[in-house]
């Protein structure tokens, strides 16, 4: 137990001075249908994570009904987006990768 607060010690010392999330400019592209409905939404830049990505769509989804309460039917839209998500362990873990190259 002594050798798992004292590993989780150092790795919180260690990632202290470490940015804690990443900013990603993105854009979502809404597809209107001829009922003036949102019937695909398409990232410039897909997270990777089908789940991730789920997610986002149906949160740009709501914020993009209150941005244009009334779309134009047939229509695309293009709506820029600032991601900003955590850091992971796994990120710091392929950086250092990327430097032992």
């Amino acid at each position: 137990m002594k050798a798992i607060i004292s590993t989780a010690c150092a790795a919180v010392f260690l990632l202290s001075g470490c940015a804690t999330t990443t900013t990603t400019q993105n854009w979502a592209k809404f597809t209107i249908d001829k009922n003036g409905r949102v019937s695909d939404v398409s990232f410039e830049k897909p997270s990777g994570s089908d789940i991730m990505d789920a997610s986002l769509k149906r949160n740009v989804v709501s914020r993009f009904y209150e941005t244009v309460p009334r779309p134009q039917p047939n229509r695309t839209y293009l709506q820029p987006l600032v991601l900003v998500t955590p850091t992971t362990l796994e990120d710091y873990m392929h950086q250092d990768a990327k430097k032992a190259d």
